[in-house]
């Protein structure tokens, strides 16, 4: 299913991006500056015939290496990326990031929606709750990979939207914090839920780890698994 190129917080050395490939497209969720630095150095980058980059929300440690990617893929690669937001509000808050603060220019890339875009893999973004500065911006994904259904999170507090999007041999990809932050789903309020979500046959994978050592000691004897990173070979 995915691939995580860093499954870290914002305070990590790592932060959280994942991607997949369809057909001979490359499909990358958020691209924080960790990110588009492992990207460029993926062997046949230049063979995908697309680059999409799906956004959850523009926090930094989520869209912080879009712009260097757009300018990347124009100018080494020969490619326009498209770039997919979860609502229109967001397209716009997009185009300001990329356009007036970053610099890029039009033709470097193309900019749509989540209901805009027409692709067999894309089922819709999914609103939730993060931060009450970003309230309506936040969003995740429910995605169709290879014939699997899944459920993408994004940064979020609740774990209610991505429920009934779930059934038998679905994939779950949600986000873990160790520390209380009120902004984020905190592994031991979720923890039971998620237990019986992995006992019911859901794939459970945490990701936007702050403290992966302590998570990881959490789930020990449970079917949940931390996000798969991803090791070129």
């Amino acid at each position: 299913m995915l691939k995580f190129l860093g499954r870290g917080s914002a305070f990590a050395d790592e932060h959280n991006s994942a991607f997949f490939v369809h057909d001979n497209d490359l499909i990358l969720i958020d691209c924080p500056a960790t990110t588009f630095q492992k990207v460029k150095k993926m062997k046949g980058l230049s063979q995908f015939e697309n680059i999409f980059i799906l956004v959850t929300h523009t926090h930094g440690d989520h869209s912080g290496g879009i712009g260097t990617m757009l300018q990347y893929a124009w100018f080494a690669l020969n490619k326009k990326v498209t770039v997919v937001a979860p609502s229109e509000q967001v397209e716009n808050d997009l185009n300001i990031l990329l356009r007036n603060i970053e610099g890029c220019e039009k033709k470097w890339f193309s900019i749509t929606t989540a209901g805009e875009l027409n692709k067999k893999w894309l089922v819709s973004s999914v609103p939730t709750r993060h931060t009450e500065t970003l309230d309506g911006r936040c969003f995740g994904y429910h995605l169709k990979i290879n014939g699997k259904n899944v459920v993408y999170t994004g940064d979020t507090e609740v774990l209610a939207p991505f429920l009934l999007l779930l059934k038998n041999g679905d994939y779950l990809y949600t986000e873990a914090s160790y520390y209380k932050s009120g902004v984020h789903l905190h592994i031991n309020d979720i923890l039971p839920e998620l237990v019986n979500l992995a006992k019911n046959g859901i794939n459970v994978y945490l990701m936007h780890l702050d403290d992966e050592e302590e998570i990881e000691k959490i789930i020990e004897n449970t079917d949940i698994k931390l996000a798969p990173l991803f090791q070129e070979k």
